[in-house]
């Protein structure tokens, strides 16, 4: 199914703070600011419940995903720190009114008044100099104060710098500066009563910097501290100078990507070039599904040391969105070696159902982008219309011949062994007849037993062995399915349809098929009776996606059996060949009116090319119109469940089939396992995640349903009704009843990672390799 592939890789902001500050330079005041190094990590145990804010800068390239809410949670106030007196804004405006200089001094007037004061001082007007040497002195202690928090900030001395900050405020000079700096030293030091304190002292003392060409800067990093972060982008927007307007455009671009505007923000970043965006820019590109791209940023981020922790993690998770789960495995256990004490707790993984299973537009678009015909639906869909094969009548007829001659010629113990094979083989073949009179009756799973009790009779019989293989394979059993029908092809080379579908199911489990196909090439190739333009070499040239030569075939004159037009109908669509896919859809549908499928296939010929709404309209009126067979859908074979619930999505019409499949549920007692499978299947997908977890565990545990699929998908439901911990137990039983279900493992290596178990996450990508996977059911996010 296609998905709109977006990855959210945030990190929960109490792990690490990254603070902007602003810190100027030594011997200025108006020149800038620079930013403070990433806070280090929390204490484990403490709260996780907090209040939060955003709090970034451009030497700590944190994750871009910005969460939403009030400010840092700040631990309690040491007990020799009062709480200060809260501000009247009233009172400060007045105060500043009264005792703001008008022109605040900055350092290149210096010089100049220093000159003044002197002259004066030498002409006679020695009041008028004292003045100004007083001024003089006032800023230069001022300058000295705020210089030295500004270097105790850089040695992260955060409380001595609060304190020299706190001394130039008193001096009146230079004052929202350095309050707001006496924030972020509040800030680090989990203050976050000071921090408020400061930081609406910053805004008060504001209109002091109204000349500033740093007003902007200011203006957004106190709008950015106060959860504003409309009114910050708008500051860091429009900046009123040159001065810093890569390190503005960098904040701009966390506020742009926490308002989701993600193609914005990388725009935004490329205007900070440097090693330290690599981290972010590959976190933005992984957001919205680029991860490619992302790979090679987060490459070239871990290349830094400071970064190295989240880029691998990063990579990790990366990789597994493009199915490369060995790589994803590799990448996590090299940064648990390196960073044993944090790498769990950097990423905190969420696992959730994907979105697109139940979004109506993407089930519009992906019936009608062709996915109907990928790899397991075409495989899906021959097995559903395949023959099962019959016993050879003529030769039991022969065996009881041949014993009760045996008997005629007084070999009486010769001819009564020979009898008692032909009456254990005639017992077989009576099972047989029944489990494929069941099977054309939909009921899969009655004919799947019946073949498993024929089979403990009578284990050699390639018949035998090729239909109970077809019934797995309608069940989505592809293991299984895979082995019987192997051993019917082993038991008979001759049994070409078995060997085609051996090589179908062990095609959708991954297996290596090279050597297999060989051999059966070579026993079509010996075989005179067959022409060289035969159904099974097709079938062989379609596992092996040879599309043009699969054109032969169906170009070919023959029986216009079901089984024929299914295949001819695939090679029309795969072929592009759109006369021959409606003319071989529609003469399926014709030849079997009341299957379900049929008219599925059919219906989706007619009316495909629509536009999608009529489409739907059309599913509406003109599919409800058609005669069906509902059985087939009610307990019969999986594609029949899969297929249908997605027309019925399209059509806006689930919610009406589940009431009408409740009601029979409830008064019908034959199939009702399957029935009640049916109805949890397609409450899936209309969100009743609680129901469809009662009744998969009903199933599984009353009903003893113990297949790998069924308990797959009641860990779905788990998850959906946010019961993970059954969700973890029940894709361990499915995992173990049946390995080759990737679907299983990969949910289940996520929610290993959900639970920080990280090796036995691994443990479960390894086995799935780096073969591409992109889970069906399953996505994650990062964050609480």
């Amino acid at each position: 199914m296609a998905e709109e592939e977006i990855v959210i890789l945030e990190e929960d902001i109490s792990d690490s703070h990254e603070v902007i500050s602003v810190l100027e330079d030594e011997t200025t005041i108006d020149d800038g600011a620079s930013l403070a190094k990433e806070k280090a990590e929390p204490k484990r145990g403490e709260p996780k419940k907090r209040r939060r804010n955003i709090i970034i800068g451009s030497l700590a390239g944190l994750i871009f995903t910005l969460l939403v809410g009030g400010g840092i949670w700040i631990a309690t106030l040491p007990k020799d720190d009062p709480i200060p007196r809260p501000i009247d804004p009233e009172e400060l405006a007045q105060e500043l009114q009264r005792k703001t200089p008008q022109s605040p001094f900055e350092p290149s007037r210096l010089d100049t008044m220093l000159q003044k004061a002197n002259l004066l001082y030498e002409q006679g007007n020695k009041l008028e100099a004292l003045k100004i040497y007083e001024d003089i002195a006032v800023f230069n202690e001022a300058l000295s104060q705020y210089n030295i928090g500004v270097a105790q900030m850089k040695e992260k001395d955060f409380a001595s710098a609060l304190e020299s900050f706190k001394n130039a405020i008193a001096n009146r000079e230079n004052r929202a500066i350095s309050a707001l700096n006496a924030a972020v030293s509040a800030l680090e030091l989990d203050n976050q009563p000071l921090f408020k304190y400061y930081l609406d002292l910053a805004q008060a003392y504001l209109p002091e910097e109204s000349n500033s060409p740093l007003y902007s800067y200011y203006v957004g990093l106190i709008h950015y501290y106060n959860n504003q972060y409309i009114e910050s982008l708008s500051a860091f927007s429009h900046p009123s100078s040159e001065h810093y307007g890569e390190r503005q455009a960098y904040i701009a671009s966390k506020v742009l990507a926490y308002l989701d505007s993600n193609y914005q923000a990388i725009d935004n970043l490329t205007r900070h070039r440097g090693l330290q965006n690599s981290l972010t820019m590959g976190l933005l590109h992984a957001r919205i599904g680029e991860y490619n791209i992302a790979k090679g940023h987060l490459l070239k981020a871990r290349e830094n040391a400071e970064f190295e922790e989240r880029a691998l993690l990063a990579l990790a998770l990366v990789e597994a969105k493009l199915g490369n789960l060995m790589s994803t495995s590799s990448l996590l256990l090299e940064a648990l070696e390196k960073y044993p004490q944090s790498a769990t707790y950097r990423y905190p993984l969420h696992v959730s159902l994907k979105p697109s299973l139940f979004d109506v537009s993407q089930a519009q678009n992906d019936f009608k982008g062709g996915n109907f015909f990928n790899k397991q639906m075409r495989y899906d869909m021959l097995f559903y219309f395949a023959p099962y094969q019959i016993f050879n009548a003529r030769q039991n007829i022969d065996t009881i011949r041949k014993g009760s001659l045996s008997i005629n010629l007084e070999s009486p113990s010769e001819g009564i062994d020979t009898l008692r094979a032909g009456s254990a083989v005639s017992k077989v073949n009576a099972l047989i007849s029944q489990g494929i009179r069941a099977a054309l009756s939909h009921e899969v799973a009655t004919a799947n037993r019946l073949f498993q009790e024929a089979l403990n009779s009578y284990p050699q019989h390639s018949i035998l062995h090729y239909n109970l293989g077809l019934t797995y394979a309608q069940l989505g059993n592809y293991t299984l399915a895979n082995k019987h029908f192997t051993t019917s092809y082993r038991l008979n080379p001759r049994n070409y349809l078995g060997g085609a579908f051996a090589l179908m199911s062990g095609d959708l489990l991954g297996l290596p098929m090279e050597n297999f196909i060989k051999d059966i090439k070579e026993t079509l190739e010996s075989d005179d009776e067959l022409e060289e333009n035969n159904p099974h070499i097709a079938l062989i040239h379609l596992v092996e996606n040879n599309i043009v030569s699969t054109v032969r075939w169906m170009e070919h004159e023959k029986e216009p059996t079901p089984f024929y037009l299914m295949f001819d109908t695939i090679i029309a669509r795969l072929s592009n060949n759109a006369n021959a896919y409606v003319k071989y859809a529609q003469t399926l549908q014709d030849s079997l009116e009341n299957d379900l499928v049929a008219n599925i296939l059919g219906f989706h010929a007619t009316y495909g090319d629509n536009d999608i709404k009529d489409y739907a309209r059309a599913i509406q009126i003109e599919f409800r119109k058609l005669d069906v067979d509902m059985n087939a859908f009610y307990y019969g074979p999986k594609v029949v469940k899969e297929q249908y619930v997605k027309l019925l999505q399209i059509g806006g019409l689930l919610y009406h089939e589940r009431e009408n499949l409740m009601q029979k549920v409830l008064t019908e007692s034959q199939n009702l396992p399957e029935m009640m499978a049916t109805l949890a299947y397609i409450s899936l997908y209309t969100n009743h995640f609680e129901q469809a977890y009662t009744l998969y565990n009903q199933l599984i545990d009353e009903h003893k349903m113990q297949d790998s699929r069924t308990i797959f998908l009641g860990a779905v439901a788990s998850i959906g009704s946010n019961h993970p911990e059954n969700a973890i137990a029940l894709l361990e039983l499915s995992k173990l009843i049946d390995g080759n279900n990737i679907e299983s493992r990969y949910a289940l290596g996520l929610l290993y990672l959900e639970v920080k178990n990280f090796k036995g996450a691994t443990i479960q990508f390894e086995n799935i390799g780096d073969s591409g996977f992109t889970s069906e059911y399953f996505s994650f996010r990062i964050g609480d």
